[in-house]
């Protein structure tokens, strides 16, 4: 996965080390020219500039990126990268670092900001979330219910698109708390049919990110063991659905 890291400070190259050590194509930018050039010495491919101009987030790599990550020490700064990403380089996710808590109100979708984090463990562990699939991401703990919160981004080769929220073929205890789209939240009952661009929340048990990525991309996701699976998870559960129906009719 292509990922940019806009902060080079100590957050950003703990973030970035941990990025490549898990196999990803990982562009530090920095507007720092000595230390762009001593992060390049340690072998990490950097792009020295101002990254809140257009020009130096596409000379990082920017327009091609899965994810942008600003996480600079100032909160402005980590905006208006996170805006001129989504709106001008349309990167597909965009994670953000709160620096000022009073400040996390901001960090939302009309900054172009998909998740916001302070810590720079949370940070960590989101992007690795983050790297198992560009379209799955585990956005938060639920420890009070022991419960996780997954989103799923439906896209134009997801077998989910076109297909009611009833439909997805969720196992079971796992439920659509809500479709984000367009920005806006709508209760999994409004949704209708799933379309492209729409972000499902999805509650289920930690350890079940795996499912829900199968239950939108099966082909990116490994076989069940014991059988090859079906080639479209959906229809399949809608069929299962229809079968059941007609053996409680009968």
């Amino acid at each position: 996965m292509n990922i940019v890291v806009v902060g080079a400070g100590t957050v950003g190259q703990q973030l970035a080390t941990a990025l490549v050590e898990s196999g990803n194509a990982v562009t530090l930018v920095d507007a720092d020219p000595q230390c762009t050039a001593r992060l390049a010495d340690r072998g990490f491919a950097v792009t020295t500039g101002d990254a809140a101009v257009a020009e130096t987030l596409e000379a990082a790599g920017g327009l091609r990126a899965d994810v942008l990550v600003a996480c600079t020490g100032r909160d402005d700064e980590n905006l208006v990268i996170s805006l001129l990403a989504r709106r001008h380089l349309e990167v597909p996710r965009v994670v953000a670092r709160v620096n000022d808590e009073a400040h996390r109100w901001l960090f939302d979708e009309a900054w172009g900001v998909d998740a916001a984090v302070s810590s720079a463990g949370s940070l960590v562990n989101l992007i690795e979330e983050a790297t198992g699939s560009a379209h799955t991401v585990r956005l938060a703990d639920l420890p009070a219910v022991g419960l996780v919160l997954v989103e799923a981004t439906v896209t134009a080769t997801s077998v989910a698109r076109g297909h009611l929220v009833t439909e997805l073929a969720l196992a079971n205890g796992d439920f659509v708390a809500a479709v984000v789209r367009r920005g806006r939240s709508l209760p999994a009952t409004e949704a209708h049919h799933l379309r492209s661009g729409d972000r499902v929340l999805v509650v289920t048990e930690p350890g079940g990110e795996e499912r829900v990525h199968h239950a939108f991309f099966p082909d990116e996701s490994a076989r069940p063991v014991g059988g090859d699976g079906p080639a479209d998870p959906v229809r399949a559960h809608a069929e299962d659905s229809g079968s059941t129906q007609a053996g409680a009719d009968a």
